[in-house]
């Protein structure tokens, strides 16, 4: 256990509170968040908050994530039907209209006109979509869930399009198409090595090239901007890790990546919601940090 002396030392280099020489074993797993052993890792909040920054934080309390897919509803389309899910961005991220608001203005009066970041600050928030996906396996598998934050109309919202069934994948590219114009400004976090390629990718085998044309909104890709920023601070540039140590949020039973296949797999093969929600959640999550990073990022 540390001496009070070298804790205090490790928690100015680190930023962050360590445990107490004192403090019992189930109490520091408390603090952490860790689900007791006997509990179900998806009946639990998968984000704590670990910051009092001014962007705001990610609430504590968040609702159960088993209700995310029967919010959803089924849509038509010319290629099929698949399931949509929509959730108000305050939901996830307390008063985020008001932050991102005041945030976009502070950028605006402080931005150079020459910036590379001035297409994307005039374009927050209603002009923006941020876009991230859940496939089955590596690059050239099929994907089924197609997550995006973007204004629906009644604000910022996250919107998840789901394959129910791996046969549902047209109908959702087709759903996403419907929501992208070449004005736009995309944001992504690896999006140019892995998101857009896949898209195109899988459009072009359902033939949705030779039904509609393809919009090409304005791309900007997270990945190598953070990759500058906190190159040499980070251990790496992996989203998860900017979430938890530049956003200071830390998530609490989040499914790893590697699972998603698998877990979908089973969904697909039984039908119980239950098995996607934690895959939902993860998605909507990331969105929601890809938003905040973004604004960090454009200072």
């Amino acid at each position: 256990m540390l001496s009070d002396s070298l804790r205090h030392r490790l928690e100015a280099l680190n930023r962050e509170r360590l445990p107490m020489a004192d403090r019992r074993p189930e109490q520091a797993g408390a603090s952490t968040g860790i689900p007791p052993a006997n509990q179900r890792a998806v009946k639990q909040p998968l984000v704590s908050d670990r910051s009092s920054s001014s962007f705001g934080s990610l609430s504590p309390t968040l609702p159960p994530i088993q209700t995310y897919f029967h919010r959803g509803h089924e849509v038509q389309n010319d290629l099929g039907r698949h399931w949509l899910i929509r959730i108000p961005i305050d939901e996830l991220w307390p008063q985020a209209t008001k932050l991102i608001e005041s945030r976009v203005a502070v950028l605006r009066e402080s931005m150079m006109p020459e910036s590379h970041w001035t297409p994307l600050v005039n374009a927050l928030p209603q002009g923006v979509v941020a876009l991230d996906l859940e496939t089955c396996g590596l690059g050239g598998s099929a994907l089924f869930l197609v997550g995006l934050l973007r204004d629906a109309g009644n604000g910022l919202a996250i919107e998840l399009l789901l394959a129910r069934t791996y046969a549902e994948e047209a109908a959702v590219l087709i759903s996403l198409w419907q929501r992208l114009t070449s004005d736009q400004v995309m944001l992504t976090f690896n999006g140019k090595s892995f998101d857009w390629p896949t898209v195109c990718d899988r459009s072009r085998r359902w033939l949705i090239d030779r039904r509609v044309e393809l919009p090409q909104p304005t791309h900007f890709d997270l990945l190598h901007p953070a990759r500058r920023r906190w190159k040499g601070v980070l251990p790496d540039c992996r989203l998860l890790t900017i979430e938890r140590q530049i956003c200071r949020r830390t998530r609490v039973g989040d499914i790893e990546g590697r699972e998603i296949p698998a877990t979908y797999d089973q969904f697909v093969r039984t039908g119980d919601p239950e098995h996607i929600e934690p895959v939902l959640y993860h998605n909507a999550l990331d969105l929601v940090t890809l938003l905040d990073v973004t604004l960090r990022l454009a200072e």
